[in-house]
C-alpha cells in the first residue's frame, strides 16, 4: 500500500511539472475507475455588476471559496475574468444536480460579496481579448509564451464532462465513439451568439476559437489502444509539441489520471442545471457503448465529422446532424429524442427521466441562443445580453420531477 501511494506521488508530481512545462514530457498511466461514474467541470464569468463587463475579480471569489468546507473544487484559468469549478465523483442525476445547486449558490454568495456577478455562457457578447490578463500562474503563463494572443483569445466558457471508464483500451473506443456524437452536444449547448460586440451568426462562437490551436480537433482514427495512443503521445513529445495530456486539445480525449473520457465541446449553460442533464446524456451513450463490446465507428471521416460540428455551431438545434454510420442526414432534435427514448429504456439511473425533461426544455424555442437572439430582436444591446444571462444563473434550480412518464414522442416545439 505504502509502494502504492509513492508510486502515485511520484506520477503526479511528474504530470504537475509537465503540465506546467518545467519538465519532461509525461503520459500518467491510465488509471481504471468505475463505468459511468462522471465528473462536471463548469468555466464560468466574472462580471462586473454595474457594466456586465467581465471582470478580473477571480482571484478574490477564489480566496473566498477556498475558505469552505466542501466536495467540489473551484480552481483558476487562464485570465483572471474566469473561475472554474469541479464537481465531486457523481453517480447520476439527483447527485448532479444537489450539487450543482450547491455550487451555484456558494459562487454567487462568493461574487456579491467582492461586488461581482457570475454568469453561464460559451463567449462573453462584447469583452475585448486584449483586455484581458493572464491569470499569475506558471502553467498560464508558459501557456501565453506558447500561443501568444490566442492565450488571451481562449477567454471563452466550456462545460467539459468526465465518464469514467473500466479500462484504457475501453476509455479509447469510447472516445471514437463519443467523438461522433459531440456535435449534438454542441448544438444543445449553444448559447454564444455574439463574438466581440458582434453578432457572429452562429449559435455557438466558442467552438471555433478553440480550433485555432494546433492540437484541436478529433483524437487520429489510427489510434485503436491505448497503446497506439501511447505511442502517438511519445512521437510527438519527441518533436517538442506536446509534454502532457493538457496540450491535445480535442473535442473528446482520455484523461488517464482521473480513469475517465472527457467531453469538451460545450458551450457553459446558462442555467446551471442544465450541466446535470448533459452530463447524464453523455454518460448514458457511454454506458452504452461499453455494452457493446468490440464495436467501432463505421465512418470517422475527419471531413464528416468537421462538417457535422460546424452545422451545430452554426445553426444550434436547428442543425441537421448527418449520422457517420448510416449516412442518413436528420434533425438533431429528432437525433436526440431519439436517443433519449432509447437511453430511458436501458438505464439505471432514476434521475434520468428528469433530465430528459430538462433536455426537451433546453431545446424548446430553438434553444438558449435563440432566446438570447429573440432579446436582441426585441432591441436588446450587448450589456443587457450579459445582464440577462446572469440573471438566469442566479435562478434557483427547482425539480420539476415526476413519475417515470414515457417521454413525449417527436420534437418537443
Amino acid at each position: 500500500m505504502a509502494e502504492a501511494t509513492l508510486e502515485q506521488e511520484r506520477f503526479d508530481a511528474a504530470q504537475a511539472l509537465a503540465v506546467a512545462g518545467q519538465g519532461p514530457a509525461f503520459l500518467p498511466p491510465f488509471m481504471a475507475s468505475q463505468l459511468g461514474t462522471m465528473g462536471i467541470e463548469l468555466e464560468l464569468m466574472v462580471l462586473d455588476r454595474l457594466t456586465y463587463d467581465l471582470m478580473p475579480a477571480a482571484p478574490d471569489i477564489l480566496r473566498l471559496l477556498d475558505q469552505q468546507t466542501k466536495k467540489w473544487v473551484a480552481t483558476p484559468e487562464i485570465t483572471t475574468s474566469m473561475l472554474e469549478v469541479a464537481t465531486s465523483i457523481l453517480n447520476g442525476y439527483d447527485g448532479a444536480a444537489a450539487e450543482i445547486e450547491e455550487i451555484r449558490a456558494s459562487v454567487q454568495r462568493a461574487a456579491f460579496q467582492v461586488g461581482a456577478a457570475i454568469s453561464g455562457g460559451g463567449a462573453h457578447p462584447f469583452q475585448k481579448w486584449n483586455e484581458q490578463r493572464i491569470y499569475p500562474k506558471e502553467r498560464y503563463r508558459e501557456s501565453a509564451k506558447k500561443y501568444g494572443y490566442l492565450a488571451k483569445m481562449f477567454t471563452v466558457f466550456g462545460m467539459h464532462v468526465h465518464i469514467g471508464i473500466p479500462n484504457a483500451d475501453e476509455a479509447i473506443r469510447t472516445c471514437a465513439w463519443l467523438t461522433q456524437r459531440a456535435p449534438l452536444f454542441i448544438a444543445l449547448s449553444a448559447n454564444s451568439p455574439c463574438w466581440q460586440g458582434e453578432d457572429s451568426g452562429f449559435c455557438s462562437a466558442r467552438s471555433n476559437v478553440v480550433g485555432a490551436f494546433p492540437m484541436s480537433g478529433t483524437m487520429p482514427s489510427h489510434i485503436r489502444s491505448w497503446h497506439d495512443f501511447d505511442q502517438h503521445f511519445e512521437r510527438l513529445a519527441a518533436h517538442g509539441i506536446v509534454n502532457s495530456i493538457k496540450d491535445f486539445y480535442w473535442d473528446v480525449r482520455p484523461k488517464p489520471e482521473y480513469g475517465t473520457v472527457e467531453l469538451r465541446v460545450l458551450d457553459t449553460p446558462l442555467q446551471p442545471a442544465h450541466a446535470a442533464a448533459l452530463a447524464c446524456y453523455a454518460r448514458e451513450l457511454c454506458v452504452e457503448v461499453a455494452d457493446n463490446e468490440g464495436r467501432w465507428p463505421r465512418d470517422d471521416s475527419r471531413e464528416l465529422y468537421a462538417w457535422n460540428r460546424f452545422n451545430a455551431a452554426k445553426e444550434g438545434v436547428a442543425a441537421n446532424w448527418i449520422n457517420p454510420c448510416t449516412g442518413v442526414a436528420l434533425p438533431v432534435g429528432q437525433v436526440v429524442m431519439q436517443d433519449l427514448e432509447r437511453l430511458a429504456g436501458r438505464t439505471t439511473d432514476p434521475g434520468f427521466f428528469e433530465a430528459c425533461r430538462m433536455i426537451e426544455d433546453l431545446m424548446r424555442g430553438g434553444g438558449q441562443a435563440r432566446w438570447l437572439r429573440s432579446h436582441m430582436d426585441a432591441g436588446s444591446g450587448m450589456n443587457d445580453l450579459s445582464r440577462v444571462a446572469s440573471e438566469l444563473f442566479e435562478q434557483p434550480f427547482a425539480s420539476t420531477r415526476r413519475s417515470h412518464e414515457p417521454l413525449a414522442a417527436g420534437v418537443p416545439p
